[in-house]
């Protein structure tokens, strides 16, 4: 019974660090395989008219860089994600074209640099301030 007890623990524990290591790897999978729309911005559903020329896009690569429309202007940076969800945005440049009814963008670029946190499922990209959802990603239909 203790050798049956033993072995239960031990697969247990493989299967444990198994699904870990693929959980950590989907997350870069999920968020570099779409281009992401902005869904949510501060609890809030985004509303395209406080983007001047559509809806924010995000793109992330493999190679750490992240970069889209921010609603008016275009934005580049670097990204990192770390192995306990850790997520980090840095180094964020953006063109500097005068955009009318564009207020929402400096609010998509703050909440992107104020991300610390981050949630990949499947069609769905969390970035969160600690607990606080600060956006949500949805794959871009364009």
């Amino acid at each position: 019974m203790k050798r049956l007890a033993t072995s239960t623990t031990i697969i247990a524990f493989i299967f444990t660090l198994i699904s870990c290591k693929c959980t950590e790897k989907a997350s870069v999978d999920v968020l570099t395989a779409n281009t992401w729309e902005l869904s949510m911005l501060n609890g809030k559903t985004a509303d395209t008219a406080d983007f001047g020329r559509g809806m924010p896009t995000a793109t992330f690569t493999s190679e750490n860089k992240i970069n889209g429309k921010a609603g008016c202007n275009g934005y580049g940076g670097e990204y990192q994600i770390g192995k306990d969800s850790s997520f980090k945005v840095e180094r964020v440049i953006a063109t500097k074209m005068y955009c009318v009814d564009a207020q929402g963008e400096s609010s998509f670029l703050r909440a992107l640099s104020d991300a610390n946190r981050i949630k990949t499922q499947k069609g769905k990209v969390t970035l969160l301030n600690g607990d606080k959802e600060v956006m949500v990603l949805i794959p871009s239909t364009k």
